[in-house]
C-alpha cells in the first residue's frame, strides 16, 4: 500500500447502521468511520461499485441518512465512501466522529480543508 492520502480521521466507532442498497435494507455495524465515510464488518450482499444509502438510527426521532457507494468490500470489511448528505446529517455525522475521536478539535480544524481538490480546467492552447 502507498502512502496515505485521507484528509479526513478515521475513528474507531461501533455504531449499527442500515445500508439501503437495491430495495434491500442491510443491517451493519461500523469499524470506524470519518466525515467521509465508514468502514464496516465484512457483509457479502454489499458489492463493489453499489449505491446507496447508509441510516444511522440516533434516537427515536434522529435518522442519520447519507449517500454512497460502496467502494471495497472484502473478507476484513466493508468500505462505504459518503457522497452527500444534507446540512442535518452533517451536524450529526460531525458530533458521531467528533465524540468517537481522542482529539475532536482535530477533526473541526479538518473541515476547514476541502476533502477534494479543485478541478483544475484543462487549457486547450
Amino acid at each position: 500500500m502507498g502512502e496515505d492520502k485521507r484528509r479526513r480521521s478515521r475513528v474507531c466507532a461501533h455504531f449499527d447502521a442500515y445500508v439501503y442498497i437495491d430495495g434491500e435494507k442491510i443491517p451493519v455495524s461500523t469499524q470506524n468511520i470519518s466525515m467521509k465515510g465508514a468502514l464496516f464488518d465484512p457483509e457479502p450482499r454489499l458489492a463493489e461499485d453499489r449505491e446507496c444509502t447508509v441510516v444511522f438510527t440516533l434516537s427515536k426521532d434522529i435518522k442519520v441518512r447519507l449517500k454512497g457507494m460502496v467502494v471495497r468490500s472484502t473478507s476484513e470489511g466493508t468500505a462505504v465512501d459518503f457522497e452527500s448528505m444534507d446540512e442535518t446529517a452533517f451536524f450529526h455525522l460531525r458530533n458521531m466522529v467528533r465524540y468517537s475521536a481522542q482529539d475532536a478539535d482535530k477533526i473541526d480544524d479538518e473541515l476547514q480543508v476541502p476533502a477534494f481538490e479543485p478541478e483544475r480546467e484543462e487549457k486547450n492552447d
